[in-house]
């Protein structure tokens, strides 16, 4: 009997819990699609300031007896939190992705360009031992992480296509991850996937000493508090193509120093095309952790952007690292639009120099020994040099192959490097087909399967303002590319 009435007095705490939740769920999730669809109707419709429309909604939920305090974030977020301890991060915005900002026409907006960053070049710096090799990822996978591609897109194709054209021109081997793909789950594995680039869009916020960025899957209602995830919070937004409100969870600097731990980022370049990607106020988070554990850069907008700035300046960025300009040149770009503020900056600032390597890939071919069978080629510039190092199926088993350089674009090699196991040495072309002046000596070294070098790019090209490359076994008869060559610019 006693045991009866215990399960009893369980069972009715159980319904009255979840009655209470119950209703906690449908009340939250009734202010916050008030707040949305009333924000976008003034901003929208009626021309109301933003400023003025977001204050008009805070001081609507302070007069709800469910409500304890409001908060206005900077980019006119506001972090709503009830009685009953729960909690809504509120992304306000009409078009931005997160929060909006108002955008002045480009004619209204003919600001100074910041110059890109010159980086000494490693010729005046007379020992090896400073040689240092040009930022840029040491990985050919990347990562589009497009919480929003169901939602606003300016550009045709959509962003995310052409930034995975532009990637893939210089060799990327692309992974993306599409709205739904774009979720919790999924962002708790980056650092697994061994990245050189991650792209992430989506909306995003300045918590004050943190970063946070809204992912999938998004949710009809009110989600519950625990997300199954460390570093998470329960966010709303508005999407503009489904004319609704959507919650999720958005993810902060202690989701990633929870979940990307496993492994170190290999020089990665993140790029952010979301509000507040890149805000002082944001960097302590998220963006510190990775740049903390091997990232290079982390590239974003400083304030709110609108998908029209966002898009377009994402666009033109990807652009620039297709045509092997680095960070700070493909920002400078960004800048000449006159789509700004938000200014699109780069963290650490001493980073503009970082650049995308070139890739090129060969199959694998039964008819040559795996430790001569060319595997990849990556190639970078900068500081003065170039740097290439080439990957085969095996440890390198070979006493000599080639690598050719076209300067001149009439598809015939005006340099040979001569790549021996600890050593290359470059000659230039003394007549067709005939090379006989050896202009440098340098070391080499080999490392499991990849075979490294570098030369300097004066010395051996000359004034040529880039190259078309190739490898050749003679011996074995394989060539990376099978055919064509592999441009790479100074």
């Amino acid at each position: 009997m006693v045991t009866r009435k215990c399960w009893l007095v369980i069972c009715l705490l159980l319904v009255s819990a979840t009655t209470a939740w119950g209703a906690n769920v449908a009340k939250i999730t009734q202010l916050a699609n008030k707040v949305h669809l009333d924000l976008n109707q003034k901003v929208k419709v009626q021309k109301v300031q933003l400023a003025t429309a977001v204050l008009q909604q805070k001081n609507f939920l302070l007069k709800q007896p469910e409500v304890r305090s409001v908060q206005q974030l900077k980019g006119n977020n506001l972090m709503v939190r009830f009685k009953d301890g729960n909690e809504l991060l509120m992304f306000l915005g009409t078009d931005s992705l997160g929060t909006v900002g108002q955008v002045a026409p480009v004619q209204l907006q003919r600001e100074v360009l910041k110059p890109a960053q010159q980086l000494k070049p490693v010729e005046q710096l007379r020992r090896p031992l400073y040689r240092i090799q040009p930022c840029a990822p040491q990985s050919k996978k990347a990562l589009i992480f497009d919480c929003l591609e169901d939602d606003a897109n300016v550009v045709s194709p959509h962003i995310y296509q052409q930034v995975k054209s532009d990637l893939q021109a210089l060799g990327y081997t692309v992974t993306t991850k599409l709205n739904n793909a774009a979720n919790l789950s999924n962002a708790a594995l980056i650092d697994n996937g061994e990245y050189g680039v991650v792209v992430l869009r989506g909306h995003g916020g300045d918590l004050g000493g943190d970063f946070g960025f809204l992912v999938r899957p998004w949710y009809t209602s009110y989600p519950p508090s625990n997300s199954g995830y460390t570093g998470t919070l329960r966010a709303s937004a508005y999407n503009h193509a489904a004319g609704e409100t959507q919650f999720g969870y958005i993810i902060t600097g202690s989701f990633s120093s929870t979940y990307w731990a496993d492994k170190r980022f290999p020089s990665t370049l993140f790029f952010l095309e979301s509000c507040h990607g890149a805000d002082p106020g944001a960097l302590p988070g998220m963006p510190t952790w990775t740049t903390s554990h091997g990232a290079s850069a982390w590239v974003g907008w400083n304030e709110s952007v609108s998908f029209n700035c966002g898009d377009n300046g994402t666009d033109l960025f990807f652009q620039k690292m297709k045509e092997q300009k680095t960070v700070a040149e493909a920002v400078s770009a960004v800048y000449a639009t006159g789509c700004r503020p938000p200014e699109l900056v780069t963290f650490p600032e001493n980073k503009g120099g970082c650049q995308l390597a070139v890739w090129k890939s060969d199959a694998n071919e039964s008819a040559v020994t795996n430790g001569r069978d060319f595997k990849e080629l990556r190639l970078v510039s900068g500081m003065g040099r170039l740097y290439a190092k080439v990957s085969f199926y095996a440890p390198p088993t070979f006493n000599e192959f080639f690598f050719y350089l076209d300067t001149s674009g009439d598809a015939a090699a005006e340099v040979l490097v001569k790549c021996h196991p600890t050593n290359v040495e470059v000659y230039k072309q003394t007549q067709p087909g005939l090379f006989n002046n050896k202009v440098y000596t340098g070391a080499a070294s080999k490392k499991g399967n990849d075979y490294s070098f570098d030369i300097p790019w004066n010395t051996s090209l000359g004034a040529a303002g880039s190259a078309k490359i190739w490898l050749y076994d003679m011996g074995v008869k394989d060539r990376l590319p099978n055919s064509g060559s592999v441009t790479l610019v100074k």
